[in-house]
């Protein structure tokens, strides 16, 4: 038989030589068998297969599945995911997965195979609430009743928060508070359905994990991703920058066999990926998600169950943005040799939104970073912008023309400030061709690094044809500075005092 450990390629690993005849191979096979799981506690687990025959036979209930069913190239089977944690192929992960796609079971399964396996292992898990936290800690209850190996392994009765085991590993459920997920420092951090979290939460508990006992630090984050600018975005986005594992799965690689359906009668057939469904060996029922077809949306089917990142059909420039092309990982920040213009929207308790712009030789227009405050006066905005290395470099800006006092101020500080011409639908109507233009490439270009301006394009909607003015302050200062440099319609300028 082929190892199961001879590709390390997570879009193309699959699992199809495991069958019945190497599990009945195995000298301690009998489903639930405690020589089993003290076999490989004791042996350490090698490799694929080591995996899979603890699972399968030590543990019995998991149903993991073994193969990429997905056509989607960035799809993997979610044994990989498990196989790589507890062999120790990877430390800090981000499982991308859908509606019903056991991460929280296999978190659980996860921090109780390390805990039993390895002494003073310390795993804290945190959910996007005590509930969700929960979750995963009461998975690991199904092993124990499997393995009947409580009075082997615990120092006592597992209690609803915490496990302590004989080898001295705990495993701790946190609360989605600060105070709870700043105390403890374990080896392994499980922070589940980060999309559900408040981002001040997420971001406290990233301090956790510390390597000691010879354990090293791990950090493992799971969830749907359905939030536009949400905590699952801004997570995959520094995994991607940082090299971190993404493995992500979606309701194909956990489907049951249809060996028992007919193609032509089918109800998925509009959706299934191909006849190599037949030989699918995950968990969830065919008839179950047949079922969704009938309740959910085609948004909430592609984002939820098919892991398909998908913008609304109601957003203003849904049609013209694509992350891709519009802010690609490659795109400069502020350069100190080029001058900077400035587009502006007021705020107060709203945010202030100033976008900061430098025309790119060979690229275009090029929204190179932002300011985005509320809470705050236009006069502090100032001395805090006055302090920033390309202040020196502001040509001139174009600003809301509604508040005449506040560009007094800018004209104090000697800034050329124009009055946007802010009529919207004309405006918007420049947008969408500087973002997609008829002919040749985008006119306007966002640096990764613009976070508010990113959050906004992907929830500014319409409604009735109208577009609803929240959550669009560096919606509208782009297109005042749209319609001052690109759509090159007059301006009236605000001159600086001499």
């Amino acid at each position: 038989m082929e190892s199961l450990n001879s590709s390390r390629d997570l879009e193309q690993r699959s699992f199809p030589e495991i069958n019945v005849r190497t599990i009945r191979e195995h000298p301690y096979f009998e489903p639930g068998h405690k020589r089993l799981v003290e076999y490989y506690r004791r042996r350490g687990l090698k490799n694929d297969m080591d995996v899979y025959l603890l699972t399968k036979i030590g543990l019995v209930d998991p149903i993991i599945g073994t193969r990429k069913n997905c056509n989607a190239d960035d799809h993997t089977a979610p044994f990989s995911f498990v196989a790589d944690v507890l062999l120790n192929r990877v430390q800090n992960y981000i499982v991308w997965a859908n509606r019903a796609g056991s991460k929280s079971y296999l978190a659980g399964l996860i921090t109780w195979v390390r805990s039993s396996f390895l002494s003073k292992m310390e795993t804290s898990i945190l959910g996007g609430s005590l509930e969700q936290s929960e979750k995963s800690y009461k998975a690991m209850g199904d092993f124990w009743k499997t393995t009947d190996m409580i009075d082997e392994y615990l120092v006592g009765e597992p209690i609803r928060m915490r496990t302590v085991w004989k080898n001295g590993s705990v495993a701790s459920v946190l609360t989605a508070s600060q105070k709870s997920v700043r105390g403890p420092h374990p080896q392994s951090l499980i922070q589940d359905e980060i999309d559900e979290m408040d981002e001040d939460v997420y971001m406290a508990a990233l301090s956790q994990p510390q390597s000691k006992h010879g354990i090293p630090a791990s950090l493992g984050r799971l969830s749907t991703n359905h939030k536009l600018g949400g905590v699952m975005d801004t997570a995959l986005e520094k995994a991607l920058e940082s090299g971190t594992s993404i493995y992500k799965w979606c309701i194909w690689e956990c489907l049951e066999s249809c060996k028992d359906y007919s193609c032509s009668t089918c109800k998925l057939g509009t959706y299934c990926p191909g006849q190599h469904m037949k030989k699918a060996d995950g968990y969830y029922p065919i008839s179950d998600f047949i079922q969704k077809l009938y309740e959910l949306s085609e948004i909430s089917l592609q984002v939820e169950w098919f892991c398909v990142k998908v913008g609304r059909d109601d957003l203003v420039y849904g049609a013209q943005y694509d992350e891709e092309l519009h802010s690609p990982m490659s795109l400069p920040g502020v350069n100190l040799e080029l001058p900077v213009y400035l587009s502006i929207d007021w705020g107060g308790t709203n945010p202030f939104s100033v976008g900061v712009w430098q025309n790119v030789k060979g690229l275009g227009w090029v929204r190179a970073d932002e300011i985005y405050q509320g809470h705050t006066t236009n006069q502090r905005l100032l001395n805090k912008l006055k302090e920033l290395p390309w202040w020196k470099n502001v040509k001139e800006g174009v600003a809301d023309p509604s508040r005449p006092d506040l560009i007094q101020e800018w004209k104090d500080a000697k800034v050329h400030v124009y009055k946007a011409r802010n009529d919207i639908e004309p405006g918007i109507e420049a947008m969408r061709n500087a973002l997609a233009p008829v002919l040749g490439n985008p006119r306007i270009f966002i640096n990764r690094k613009c976070k508010a301006w990113r959050t906004e394009v992907k929830a500014y909607y319409e409604k009735n044809g109208t577009p609803v003015d929240e959550l669009n302050h560096a919606m509208d200062e782009t297109r005042y500075f749209v319609m001052r440099h690109i759509a090159k319609k007059k301006q009236v300028r605000i001159r600086r005092l001499t």
